[in-house]
């Protein structure tokens, strides 16, 4: 079913809070940000929505906003990239193309909070240890995006800084991941490896409003 048909089960008074939170279930399945799990997690923020009726329609018309400018988002991409292919004959897209299509974002008027809240649950997660960091190459790597992360957190705003500067981070980052994981070294150093590369994503993305495209009037990813 589609998550417009989950939606309306969300609001549908005449059900019961179990079919309506498996309904809201259901529609987070078909649009998580963040990933299932921790897109549930960010929505719990605004009650119990598995049995608060309540809770479960605001937290989906907080995924609703999202949806929206997501779809709004690659509304205006498509449109871009037709004229990129028929005026400057651009076949494929930029690589800052391609990593804006598949960073871990949450579109829309809530970015900044949701993007805030995630970072600050996923940097009091569980590290490895010092020494298991260290076999893992990845000592360097969590102080320095643990640096900016902290220099994130202390302001209730975009901090246009820590996010070039993890910007620039990605692609070791996303280096790390690929090795950890090849190299089997262990599910601690490599699932730490992925939460700084999301974490360095989340941060990034969440700069503040995007200067416009000259040629366009709109801003760019």
């Amino acid at each position: 079913m589609s998550f417009t048909v989950h939606a309306r089960r969300v609001r549908d008074e005449r059900l019961s809070p179990a079919r309506r939170g498996a309904a809201l279930s259901s529609a987070v399945v078909l649009y998580c940000p963040f990933g299932y799990t921790w897109t549930h997690a960010y929505l719990s923020l605004f009650g119990d929505t598995r049995r608060d009726p309540r809770a479960m329609v605001t937290a989906l018309e907080v995924l609703e906003r999202s949806r929206t400018a997501r779809t709004a988002e690659w509304a205006e991409f498509s449109r871009r990239r037709t004229a990129e292919k028929r005026e400057a004959h651009r076949r494929a897209p930029s690589a800052a193309d391609r990593a804006w299509a598949a960073a871990p974002r949450w579109p829309g008027p809530d970015l900044h909070h949701a993007h805030r809240v995630t970072v600050l649950r996923w940097s009091c997660l569980p590290t490895p240890t010092a020494a298991e960091l260290r076999r893992a190459g990845l000592t360097e790597l969590e102080r320095a995006v643990l640096t900016q992360v902290d220099a994130y957190l202390a302001t209730d705003r975009p901090n246009p800084a820590a996010a070039a500067a993890l910007g620039g981070l990605l692609p070791r980052l996303r280096e790390a991941a690929a090795r950890t994981r090849e190299e089997r070294t262990g599910s601690g150093p490599a699932a730490r490896a992925d939460r700084l590369r999301m974490m360095a994503e989340l941060v990034h993305w969440d700069r503040g409003p995007e200067p416009a495209d000259p040629a366009t009037g709109s801003a760019r990813p």
